[in-house]
C-alpha cells in the first residue's frame, strides 16, 4: 500500500516535522507514506490512485469509519490512495470526508490526517492503540 499526502502548505515548524516523522515510521509496517507539497494538482499524474479530499464542509467520519473506508479500498484493488489538504473545490475526489467543522491550521491538520491513518491501520490490524 502507498500513501500520498498532498498539501499547498509547506511544513513551517518542527514539531510538525517530528510528528510527521514518527507516524511515517509506525506506518512503515502498513505502508509507504509520504507528504507532498504541490500548488497545482493534477489528477493525471494519480490516474491509478483513489484519491481522498480533506474538506471541513463534508461529512465528518469517525476512526473506525476511517479504517473500514481504507479497508474497503484496498479491497477494491486500489494500492495507492492520496489524501488532499488545501485544494477543496477544485478537485474531482472519490471521496470526501471531515475531520472536524473547526477550523485547523495546516499544520496541526495535517498531524491530525498522519495520526487518524495510523490510527485507522492500527484498527484494522486490531492492534491496541486504539483503544
Amino acid at each position: 500500500m502507498k500513501i500520498t499526502i498532498i498539501s499547498s502548505n509547506k511544513i513551517k515548524n518542527k514539531y510538525t516535522q517530528k510528528a510527521i516523522e514518527e507516524y511515517s515510521k509506525r506506518l512503515s509496517i502498513f505502508a509507504k507514506i509520504e507528504y507532498k507539497v504541490m500548488k497545482d494538482f493534477d489528477k493525471d499524474s494519480f490516474k491509478n490512485a483513489y484519491i481522498i479530499q480533506i474538506n471541513k464542509n463534508s461529512e465528518q467520519i469517525s476512526s473506525e469509519q476511517l479504517a473500514e473506508k481504507l479497508k474497503d479500498i484496498t479491497v477494491h484493488g486500489y494500492s495507492h490512495i492520496v489524501f488532499l489538504l488545501d485544494f477543496f473545490s477544485k478537485i474531482s475526489s472519490d471521496f470526501s470526508f471531515s475531520i472536524s467543522k473547526m477550523d485547523f491550521e495546516s499544520n496541526i491538520l495535517l498531524i491530525i490526517l498522519y495520526e487518524q491513518i495510523y490510527r485507522a491501520f492500527c484498527i484494522n490490524a486490531n492492534l491496541p492503540y486504539h483503544k
